[in-house]
């Protein structure tokens, strides 16, 4: 197979997946207010925190994510390719009244890091991931789609079985979360938020589940059906003079609450650099600016590249936390130097 012919099948692999896994549901629990469309809602802020790491590619105005790249026959991840923003963290997961009202706060008001900000952040990274997660069930549960009948058939019982699992727990937790949200209980979750001054170009809004704390303690067995997740939510938030992390803990996540107390230990550096660590290693739903990319060398890209693949296409660290050669946080990437 030519190269040109491999890129033609992953895009059509690409294409297939998104047609056939395409879910329009409102996340909200109160589904009798529904009003309006199921909006192709943002989970990131589209003409606010997008619009900061948006730049110019090709006389086009892009952002940078993992999710987007070129495959070639050596490496899966070889390169990666701009998106518009408009596209960038996107789902069918509210209805026009719910993403328009219920987000405002943090829509159209400076972050004041208030318990309700801090929440509805988290709420909306976690709709993303459900919302995702649900999208991957319906298809590997579709023996006609032609994504699944592309792929072998051991690969799609295993895909299918921890896809099960994650749903499973996914609903667990979120009669927690429609509960607190009913209930304006905003302390819901246990939190850690990290603010730095200046604006570096990353945007992150994920639920992650990562299989070992910072210190190697086990959090995640994605082989054993009967041992609830632990299911962090983080949220990398750019600002235009401040940069803004958020870490929330389910109530009752012990293993959770053990990663968020070896966490509040660490010195400054420390924890960018597992910020950073815990993105890479967990959180597909990233973007940052091509400032960022154009500005690394070609080796300095590969380890970039390199990091992200490991941690998707290996079982490397399992039972080891991984530990990037990158902070998001550096002086290399702040705004003012790119």
């Amino acid at each position: 197979m030519t190269q040109e012919e491999l890129s033609r099948e992953l895009a059509s692999k690409k294409k297939a997946f998104k047609n056939e896994s395409r879910i329009e549901e409102c996340f909200h629990h109160k589904k009798d207010e529904c009003n309006g469309l199921i909006k192709q809602a943002h989970s990131i802020q589209r003409n606010g925190r997008l619009s900061i790491l948006e730049s110019d590619v090709n006389g086009n105005m892009c952002v940078y994510t993992f999710t987007s790249h070129k495959s070639t026959k050596e490496r899966w991840l070889d390169d990666l390719v701009p998106i518009g923003k408009k596209e960038a963290s996107t789902f069918f997961g509210f209805c026009d009244y719910h993403d328009t009202n219920l987000f405002s706060p943090i829509e159209n008001f400076q972050f004041d890091k208030s318990l309700k900000h801090l929440f509805l952040h988290s709420y909306r990274s976690y709709a993303h991931s459900y919302h995702r997660k649900h999208e991957e069930y319906k298809i590997y549960n579709n023996p006609e789609s032609e994504f699944v009948k592309s792929l072998p058939k051991d690969w799609v019982e295993i895909l299918k079985m921890g896809v099960e699992m994650g749903v499973k727990d996914l609903k667990f937790y979120k009669h927690q979360l429609d509960a607190a949200l009913e209930n304006e209980q905003y302390d819901f979750f246990k939190y850690l938020v990290y603010e730095k001054e200046g604006l570096y170009p990353f945007a992150v809004s994920s639920q992650i589940s990562p299989t070992v704390s910072y210190k190697n303690k086990p959090m995640n067995n994605h082989l054993k059906p009967n041992e609830p997740y632990s299911q962090p939510i983080l949220t990398f938030l750019p600002d235009r003079t401040t940069t803004f992390v958020i870490l929330a803990i389910f109530p009752n996540d012990k293993n959770g609450e053990i990663l968020l107390d070896e966490l509040k230990e660490l010195n400054a550096v420390e924890l960018e650099k597992v910020i950073t660590s815990l993105i890479i290693a967990n959180c597909e739903n990233t973007f940052f600016s091509p400032k960022v990319w154009n500005k690394l060398n070609q080796n300095q890209k590969r380890i970039f590249l390199d990091e992200y693949a490991i941690n998707t296409e290996t079982e490397k660290y399992k039972n080891v936390f991984f530990k990037s050669r990158i902070n998001f946080f550096s002086d290399f990437f702040e705004i003012n130097n790119l």
